[in-house]
């Protein structure tokens, strides 16, 4: 599954709640996602924290996203996640991201090892990047470019806006996914609704084409 948090500026605005506190918010949202999802046995979730394009915004902006980014990798997780089930990476350009980001998300990483259910973040992330980092291990490693992702293909894609964009989130693997915008914003959502999505899913027939 993919998972694309979205619209928390404007939820800001029209809450009138500062972006701190509705990124923060947004964060305690998409772990209760996510446990919704390790609950309906969903086996890998990636999650689209910053793209590379986000990080030209407002320094006001990315702190916000930085400080309930670190929230998120020491508290939120770790508290609802056993580290002998569940495992979390990092996808990105990870030189770009500031230390206070970095370091808890690397001791997430190494204190999460299970394989029962995985949790990609991609931060700094760039669909280009991506595929030059594919090809090149595609060639040097003398394999098929598809093999060469370190995410596999997707299946479902939650947007919590409604506007009808991926925004670069793994294009590759996103070929033959569903897709679903929704109108309720990330902070408003019930984790009830995921239920629902995932049932919906698996009733759907996926001909991936043929």
């Amino acid at each position: 599954m993919g998972l694309i948090p979205d619209g928390l500026r404007r939820w800001a605005s029209a809450n009138d709640a500062s972006l701190a506190d509705a990124y923060r918010l947004g964060a305690e949202k998409v772990t209760n996602i996510l446990v919704a999802l390790q609950r309906n046995d969903v086996h890998t979730v990636s999650v689209y924290n910053l793209s590379k394009a986000n990080l030209k915004r407002t320094n006001d902006e990315l702190m916000a996203v930085y400080e309930a980014s670190v929230h998120f990798f020491t508290t939120l997780i770790p508290s609802r996640f056993d580290p002998a089930v569940c495992s979390v990476r990092l996808h990105g350009d990870r030189s770009l991201l500031p230390e206070r980001y970095l370091a808890p998300a690397q001791q997430l990483e190494a204190a999460m090892k299970g394989d029962g259910f995985r949790i990609n973040i991609l931060a700094a992330y760039d669909a280009d990047d991506e595929l030059r980092a594919a090809h090149e291990r595609a060639w040097r490693e003398n394999r098929d470019i598809r093999s060469a992702f370190d995410i596999e293909d997707v299946d479902l894609i939650i947007r919590t806006t409604e506007e009808p964009l991926l925004s670069g989130f793994l294009p590759m693997q996103s070929q033959y996914a569903q897709l679903v915008f929704l109108t309720t914003p990330l902070n408003d959502l019930n984790a009830s609704l995921v239920d629902e999505l995932v049932e919906d899913f698996r009733r759907s027939p996926q001909f991936r084409g043929r």
